[in-house]
């Protein structure tokens, strides 16, 4: 079922979050792209036996960090929506890479970030939260609002065009709160309380340390 975000809202929304948790790249990328209006771009590929397509860049050197969850070369281009389809039924195992355009990313530690999730469920505060296997999480907010959170500790903040993550179901990331249609990131502010007091537990109990800074 393909959907826009013309549709129905409730329809559009129980669809996309239904989507976004499986692990289908094509209808993801579809979903990003045509109800979320997010740019979306193909990454490299992880191969199960043969890992990250960039082994066979000449300018890679040692083991990928983010097998099948980066971009490739050259200028991050985001594909017209028709051509998404084609694009990553034709590599399987790609990425989904989206600009920091349309939201800032703040990345933290994955407990950090899932104690950040815990509260802020707690004030029924709707943040897209996605984890990765690296031991990382990261929080969406509103575009242009991420910066409010650099200086906190262990928090990176991605924001602006020329800065990217990668999206479930790239490898070894999936959602832990999906974002909603018609529903959109918080302010970084509105959250920025809540991850001050996790970091301060976190610190209160020696499992954390680092100064949060700006990312790319």
């Amino acid at each position: 079922m393909h959907l826009t975000h013309s549709d129905d809202p409730s329809t559009v929304g129980n669809e996309a979050v239904r989507v976004l948790h499986t692990r289908n790249t094509t209808e993801c990328a579809l979903t990003y792209a045509t109800v979320l209006n997010w740019p979306v771009v193909e990454g490299h590929r992880y191969r199960r036996y043969a890992g990250c397509t960039c082994h066979g860049d000449p300018n890679s050197t040692g083991p990928c960090p983010a097998p099948g969850a980066h971009p490739r070369p050259g200028p991050i281009s985001p594909l017209a929506a028709q051509d998404i389809a084609t694009a990553f039924d034709s590599a399987p195992g790609a990425g989904i890479i989206v600009p920091c355009s349309e939201f800032d990313a703040v990345t933290v530690p994955r407990d950090l970030g899932l104690a950040l999730m815990h509260m802020l469920d707690r004030f029924n505060i709707h943040a897209p939260c996605m984890t990765a296997d690296h031991g990382q999480a990261t929080v969406l907010v509103a575009p242009g609002t991420g910066r409010a959170l650099v200086g906190i500790t262990a928090a990176l903040v991605h924001t602006g065009p020329d800065a990217w993550i990668a999206l479930p179901p790239s490898h070894g990331t999936r959602w832990d709160t999906p974002p909603a249609p018609h529903n959109p990131p918080p302010h970084a502010l509105t959250i920025r309380s809540h991850l001050e007091r996790v970091v301060a537990l976190a610190k209160r109990s020696g499992d954390l340390s680092g100064t949060g800074r700006e990312g790319t």
